[in-house]
């Protein structure tokens, strides 16, 4: 699982349901609408590179490491999502393009933007 769309799409997704409830390994596969053996893949991947575990009732938590980069990840989403929807993109495209840019922006060209999300749109 070395492809960062991927490790930070999963990371994301265990990051806001944990928010909200326990999460397991059926969780993931509604919220990204793969199969269980996927999922049971990618989720052995990631608890071997130190960013999730799993406790013995087969709950999934993240390790300090894996909220790092999921907390990361969700801010640049829904920082994407501000300047979009702010723009007057319809919030369904803007979600959708801003699981596009998380990913591709540079930190350096992010910040450039969140600064000037923040001039223009009046955010913090």
């Amino acid at each position: 699982m070395k492809q960062k769309k991927s490790v930070e799409d999963y990371l994301k997704i265990i990051y806001t349901l944990s928010k909200r409830k326990a999460v397991h390994g059926s969780d993931i596969v509604g919220e990204l609408g793969v199969s269980r053996p996927t999922v049971s893949v990618a989720l052995k991947a990631l608890a071997e590179e130190g960013y999730v575990f799993a406790d013995d009732g087969h709950e999934i938590y993240l390790t300090e490491k894996g909220k790092r980069i999921a907390e990361d990840t969700y801010e640049r989403h829904s920082t994407f999502c501000r300047i979009l929807t702010g723009l007057g993109v319809d919030e369904k495209t803007a979600a959708a393009d801003s699981c596009e840019m998380e990913h591709a922006v540079s930190s350096e060209s992010y910040e450039a933007l969140k600064t000037l999300a923040r001039e223009t749109l009046r955010e913090e």
